[in-house]
């Protein structure tokens, strides 16, 4: 009979205990404190006056979290990034398999698409405001723009990439369309997805929070750019951190997925 000292260590629990023994993890958190720390010492050096110190910003965070539009900016920004990056996602795989797979679609579809690719999102943003009927959709639709074509470009890319002789293999023990769709294209092609939603979801928050800037009335970016209006450097340094922090979490949940969608993947 198993006693409570011979009980095995749940999974979860196991795996916390080796994260927190990471090397890459400790490196994280020296990195951080070596930011903060040249930081405090410029500021002490009289370097960067106009900036508040690292202390001055920690003290600001319970006033700054605690008003009433804080944590409803952070959900405005969250629901834009996630309605305006799953749009994207979809729309993005599917036509990005479709040109991978079809040449007469590709040499239909990518021309104009290549047109498009070099403008900024927040060019789209004139055209957005006469366009779309409201504030919240012309910034859905600018976080589109920015998601859509790194996911785009890179499925498409692992679609090239895919070695032809797996192909071949697959066609010569006479698979399906179907079988050679699921068992070799996908995942092929999952490795450059991953990729392309990684670099998408940074631009996206990029996006998002500018226009917010420019046209929203809440929202993470109205947030810190009220902060500067109202002349609150912390405010403005909060609203910063907070932004970073929504990206470095949703960059960590994509590479999360990426981990249970390809546990046969491991990078160098």
């Amino acid at each position: 009979m198993m006693t409570a000292l011979t009980q095995p260590v749940p999974i979860w629990l196991s795996r916390t205990f080796d994260n927190l023994k990471s090397p890459q993890l400790w490196l994280g958190l020296v990195g951080i404190a070596s930011f903060f720390a040249i930081w405090q010492l410029a500021r002490s050096l009289g370097l960067m006056l106009v900036m508040p110190t690292p202390l001055e910003v920690i003290e600001a965070i319970p006033q700054q979290v605690s008003q009433d539009g804080y944590w409803l900016s952070w959900l405005a920004s969250t629901q834009r990034v996630f309605l305006g990056f799953s749009a994207a996602a979809v729309l993005a795989v599917f036509l990005g398999i479709t040109l991978g797979m079809s040449r007469k679609a590709r040499d239909l579809g990518f021309p104009i698409l290549e047109i498009f690719r070099p403008i900024p999102p927040l060019a789209w943003l004139p055209l957005a405001i006469l366009f779309w009927p409201t504030a919240e959709t012309t910034i859905v639709f600018l976080t589109f723009i920015g998601a859509f074509f790194p996911i785009f470009i890179n499925v498409l890319s692992g679609i090239d990439n895919i070695d032809v002789r797996y192909i071949q293999a697959a066609q010569s023990l006479n698979a399906s369309p179907r079988s050679l769709f699921w068992r070799v294209l996908v995942p092929g092609a999952l490795p450059s997805l991953f990729t392309g939603l990684t670099i998408a979801i940074g631009i996206t928050w990029e996006v998002v929070i500018a226009a917010e800037m420019a046209s929203g009335n809440h929202g993470l970016g109205y947030l810190t750019w009220n902060s500067y209006m109202s002349n609150s450097l912390t405010g403005i340094i909060v609203g910063m951190l907070s932004i970073g922090l929504a990206g470095m979490v949703s960059s960590a949940l994509i590479a999360w997925l990426g981990k249970k969608a390809m546990p046969w993947w491991r990078q160098g």
